[in-house]
């Protein structure tokens, strides 16, 4: 007979560079690894120059490519290098897993990588146009002309790439320049290193050592200092720590808005990962200070350098790790009181000379020496230690995180390391996951009782919804998933959830026999499944926080979820497997029990329900690009439109541009019409041109995207821009 899983309760529970509402609260933020490394990692695959017919890797920044320095930039799904391929200087992406692409255009390219894209100008040519390049269709599209007659270099912010030279802004779309505003920085003390970067709001260019900060939006100069290039806080702002030979000038911060403040006087350390909530924290002279520039500590942690910037790679709501002259300490967030030291030696990356570390929020991993080596944040110890992939001679040009894979960029080949541990939770998570080495290799057989399915997370990723399930064995020697075509529902009282059928003949999974006491907690196996686009009716944000009784009953203030898992008559054994498989995704669609229009209209409301409150605190009177408007019945697109239909194709645009809202046109009074249901990106513009523009720059016709005022306030009037 086929066996029936119990019911559980779920433990509750995609990044534009803008602020977004994060559909998992408990998982990871940008800029940190996605799966944890408990244990040390084996290289899963190497690029050498000769794969590709280079002759050499180096870093996309103009200056230092000069010199052969390696680096690389990255968006958390490819990573961008320079390369000389054929003679030619170009450029090579890398994707996660190992894939490479080198375009048929001689290219420099801005340091940074932006949703999948980056800008570059043509490398040893008098050509002056700017290129869109995208990593992700390995396209580059026919570039615009853009020069000022000066020296410039290029820069890229997801919207719209930027020429900037010491005489001008300019902001170029795909098939023109947007707008060219002249900007005079100060004089530097000279030398041959320029730079530029880019965030939705601002754009800084430094030229031996003069350097200004501008307005991304109108090119409005903002901000001009002689020293380095500003560092990039989370919120999207820059911190500068400006001084004159012999002279401590005071550090400057630059937000988003434009706003100039003094932030105080010493070491700064821009966070580089960061927990929701604390993305304008900063660190002056040992000092963690809010958005406000409010000191949060009482006295500094002396984690000062030699230099005027300072290390801060993690930045959690339970602890914050800086760097010290000789190695990290840890440090109470709230309180500023020192929990750990760790005194290894720290490597430099990059050709500048700058630190880097990467955490996958519970573990820290640097270059040490000739070695790569991972501390748990939580104490302070090595976790563990590995030969550095570059050698004793070699330059670590950049570490780079990749979704569940860190990357080591060097001069002669490009590496990277999957995780070994499970998934990554919210920064400075205090319980880590299991090794890869620490895994059980026993073999379970299947039994004929009923396992326990207990979701843990839900979250959204690119293909789909993924449920981090713990299953649990009622057996006493244990159980086992090995049957094809086993069929897992997740619903609530509100309907359905998720529902997919799983192959676990292809994945099969082992069940350790459960644990009593202490050990209960360690029992059972926990993966991720992977439910499709058409499989899953509801996102991570929708859900309420799991009740914390049992049997699928209502704890206090908490959610109660429902799970059915059948699984075909079978037999068989299977391992444990290993964390860092990935997830298990669908093989087919579930059970169509309890999917009917009624099922549709209820997620819509739901989804629509939940979505308000964040239009009104982020979107209200802005303009938007509106993606899609659609009501039950209407012929359109080849195809009548059902609440299913209506449903699957939002989630298609949440999965796509990582953060889509829902409204319904009978609660807004900008839309003239009742009954329909409108699809917007959470980006907001200042106007509607520059919404249409992010339209044509995302390859929508302007039958299915343009620009729409959201107003709770507002009439229909005007409050739609066609283009």
């Amino acid at each position: 007979m086929s066996v029936v899983c119990v019911l559980l309760l779920v433990a509750g529970g995609i990044w534009w560079f803008t602020s977004r509402k994060a559909d998992d609260a408990s998982g990871p933020v940008p800029g940190q690894l996605t799966s944890e490394f408990p244990t040390a990692p084996s290289p899963a695959w190497t690029v050498h120059p000769s794969d590709v017919g280079a002759s050499k890797f180096f870093t996309t920044n103009f200056t230092s490519a000069q010199y052969g320095s390696p680096g690389g930039s990255t968006d958390g799904k490819f990573v961008l290098t320079g390369a000389e391929v054929g003679g030619r200087t170009t450029v090579l992406s890398v994707d996660a897993s190992g894939s490479t692409w080198v375009p048929d255009h001689s290219l420099a390219c801005a340091d940074q990588v932006v949703a999948g894209r980056t800008a570059c100008r043509t490398s040893q040519s008098d050509d002056s146009r700017i290129f869109l390049v995208d990593l992700a269709s390995r396209s580059v599209n026919a570039g615009v002309s853009a020069t000022d007659r000066q020296f410039g270099m290029v820069a890229y912010n997801g919207e719209a790439a930027f020429r900037i030279s010491s005489a001008s802004v300019m902001r170029i779309g795909p098939s023109e320049v947007e707008w060219s505003q002249p900007v005079s920085g100060p004089d530097g003390p000279g030398g041959d290193f320029s730079g530029a970067l880019a965030t939705p709001s601002l754009v800084a260019f430094n030229h031996g050592g003069g350097v200004y900060v501008a307005s991304a939006q109108n090119g409005k100069l903002l901000y001009s200092y002689t020293g380095s290039l500003p560092q990039i806080l989370p919120d999207g702002g820059m911190v500068v720590a400006n001084s004159e030979p012999g002279v401590l000038a005071p550090d400057t911060v630059i937000r988003p808005d434009g706003s100039v403040t003094r932030a105080g006087t010493g070491t700064i350390g821009a966070p580089t990962v960061v927990s929701r909530g604390l993305e304008q924290a900063i660190v002056i002279d040992g000092v963690l200070r809010d958005g406000a520039g409010e000191a949060r500590w009482k006295a500094s942690v002396s984690a000062s350098t030699n230099n005027r910037t300072v290390a801060a790679p993690l930045v959690s709501s339970r602890i914050t790790v800086l760097e010290t002259g000789s190695g990290y300490i840890g440090v109470n967030t709230s309180t500023g009181e020192r929990m750990w030291t760790n005194n290894s030696t720290v490597g430099r990356v990059g050709s500048n000379g700058g630190t880097t570390a990467l955490t996958d929020g519970r573990y820290l991993i640097y270059p040490s020496g000739t070695n790569l080596v991972a501390i748990d944040t939580d104490t302070g110890a090595q976790a563990w230690s590995i030969p550095s992939p570059v050698g004793a001679d070699g330059t670590v040009g950049a570490l780079l995180a990749l979704g569940d894979t860190f990357v080591v960029v060097g001069k002669d080949r490009i590496v990277g390391y999957k995780a070994t541990g499970g998934a990554a939770g919210a920064p400075g998570a205090k319980s880590g996951t299991a090794g890869k080495n620490s895994s059980d290799d026993s073999y379970y057989t299947r039994c004929g009782s009923k396992p326990v399915f207990t979701p843990q997370k839900f979250r959204t990723e690119s293909g789909g919804l993924v449920v981090t399930m713990k299953i649990t064995a009622t057996c006493p020697g244990g159980d086992a998933l090995t049957s094809s075509g086993t069929s897992v529902t997740i619903s609530d009282s509100t309907g359905l959830i998720a529902t997919g059928t799983f192959d676990f003949a292809a994945n099969p999974v082992g069940v350790p026999k459960p644990g009593n006491g202490s050990e209960e907690k360690k029992s059972g196996t926990t993966v991720d499944l992977l439910f499709k686009q058409g499989q899953f009716f509801r996102t991570p944000d929708t859900l309420p926080a799991p009740s914390s009784g049992g049997s699928g009953a209502s704890g206090s203030g908490g959610h109660s979820y429902l799970v059915d898992c059948v699984q075909p008559d079978g037999s068989g054994k299977a391992k444990v497997p290993a964390p860092s498989d990935g997830p298990i995704a669908a093989s087919g669609p579930g059970p169509q029990t309890g999917l009917n229009p009624m099922s549709g209209l209820s997620a819509l409301r739901i989804q629509a329900d939940s979505d308000k409150a964040f239009i009104l605190g982020s979107l209200n009177n802005r303009w938007v690009a509106q993606l899609s408007s659609k009501r039950v019945g209407l012929v359109a697109d080849g195809r009548t439109w059902d609440e299913k239909a209506i449903l699957d194709e939002f989630l298609a645009l949440r999965l796509r541009f990582a953060d889509v809202r829902l409204l319904y046109s009978d609660e807004w009074p900008v839309f003239s019409y009742k009954g329909w249901w409108v699809s917007v990106a959470a980006a907001t513009f200042p106007g509607p041109d520059e919404a249409n523009q992010w339209c044509r720059s995302n390859g929508f016709d302007r039958d299915h995207c343009f620009a729409k005022l959201v107003s709770s306030t507002a009439s229909p009037e005007g409050s739609t821009r066609y283009w």
